[in-house]
């Protein structure tokens, strides 16, 4: 019997299947999508800030270099104590009455933090110092009227915290540098007040969210006498809240 010989090649398959993507490109391609949704939707009211930002950056500038008044922007990221300690450094006033001041102002970041944990508590642990710093009142709103409507995301949320963080450096950086040039009587510390109420229009959509934002808003007029500072403004939304939830508990199990 005689065998034909066969000359055997080795076929490079490999060669003709498509690259293979690392596991970490694909999360990134699937993460984009949902990290600029939440940006481009927040990115309108990020006009909001822009003329409180140059207003906080033309009184930082008496007081504080740019750097200064630019390193407070990227790690307090907060426009109402940045603005009120920017005031506070320029008349004098002592570092430890202005660090209790912002702590104060700040208080009702912890009550919009617990109502948006459960919305990003699937998000990495390496990204919970980035989600706790980009948390704004702008961010908040436009986070919790998404999440009403669709499954919770915390990139969506993160997106939407970098519309309001990236135009903030720009503007306050824009309002040290040039700001001592801006004329007086513009109003500029109307802007974020103007900007809340219109956020406020974002999250009451049904009949118990609009008795609880006009509770609370007449108990921080009734407790201003009474109560001094901010604590008037904290104190009249723990109560409103607090009967929100209870009503809403008393209506699920009638």
């Amino acid at each position: 019997m005689f065998y034909t010989p066969v000359r055997l090649t080795a076929r490079n398959d490999h060669a003709k299947l498509p690259p293979i993507m690392p596991e970490s490109t694909i999360l990134e391609a699937a993460t984009w999508p949902r990290l600029w949704r939440g940006f481009r939707a927040t990115l309108p009211l990020a006009l909001s800030v822009t003329p409180f930002g140059l207003a906080y950056g033309a009184i930082a500038s008496q007081r504080m270099t740019f750097w200064q008044a630019q390193l407070m922007s990227l790690t307090v990221f907060a426009g109402t104590a940045q603005f009120i300690a920017a005031s506070m450094i320029a008349q004098g006033a002592a570092y430890l009455p202005i660090l209790l001041t912002g702590i104060l102002i700040n208080m009702r970041l912890v009550l919009m933090s617990a109502a948006l944990t459960p919305h990003v508590k699937s998000a990495p642990r390496r990204l919970h110092p980035l989600i706790a710093q980009l948390l704004t009142d702008e961010s908040f709103a436009v986070s919790m009227a998404e999440f009403e409507r669709r499954p919770s995301d915390p990139w969506f949320y993160i997106g939407s915290g970098l519309a309001i963080y990236i135009p903030w450096q720009i503007v306050t950086a824009a309002g040290a540098a040039f700001g001592a040039g801006l004329p007086a009587g513009w109003g500029l510390e109307y802007a974020l007040p103007g900007s809340l109420i219109c956020l406020l229009f974002m999250l009451v959509r049904d009949r118990r969210a609009v008795l609880v934002s006009v509770l609370a808003a007449a108990l921080s007029l009734l407790l201003r006498p009474i109560v001094s500072g901010t604590w008037s403004t904290m104190t009249a939304t723990v109560v409103a809240a607090s009967l929100g939830v209870i009503w809403k508990r008393w209506l699920s199990r009638s």
